[in-house]
């Protein structure tokens, strides 16, 4: 899935027939991956992530964007992805867990307060290292005043 991305320049949307195929790409990936890898599932989560901002700025300004069923598939895929490169990474801690970590977060502060969102990270916080998030505790201090309960 690198390459094709390379393929696609810096900064610009991904076309719906490349991001399908570098899904199948990275998914893939994380089917036949050692558990332990956590390339590949960093590399999934990204992508979804990344889906997820594309599809949401595109259909900014509609009430239901956020919600939207596509925007909540990548969403959710990404979660798990992160929490699982983060399970992982910090076993050998690798720089990019902290930009794991601060993508989580993106995710619960923006998509929080959908219900399968919400419930998703639920579910992964569990398996992530409280000593995880000593590195990314300055940016949960400043989120402290958010009043959503799920978040």
């Amino acid at each position: 899935g690198d390459w094709k991305l390379a393929l696609n320049p810096p900064g610009s949307d991904l076309p719906e027939s490349l991001a399908r195929d570098v899904l199948v790409s990275y998914k893939r990936a994380t089917d036949v991956a050692i558990s332990d890898n956590y390339r590949a599932f960093h590399s999934w989560a990204l992508i979804n992530f990344r889906l997820a901002e594309q599809i949401n700025d595109k259909d900014r300004g509609l009430s239901s964007s956020k919600s939207s069923p596509m925007i909540q598939h990548h969403v959710i895929a990404a979660v798990k992805g992160f929490v699982r490169a983060i399970s992982v990474g910090t076993k050998r801690w690798s720089a990019s867990v902290q930009q794991d970590l601060l993508n989580l977060l993106s995710c619960l502060f923006k998509y929080g307060d959908l219900d399968e969102v919400s419930r998703t990270i639920k579910e992964g916080l569990e398996s992530i290292e409280i000593e995880a998030w000593l590195g990314v505790l300055p940016q949960l201090l400043a989120r402290v005043h958010i009043k959503s309960p799920s978040v």
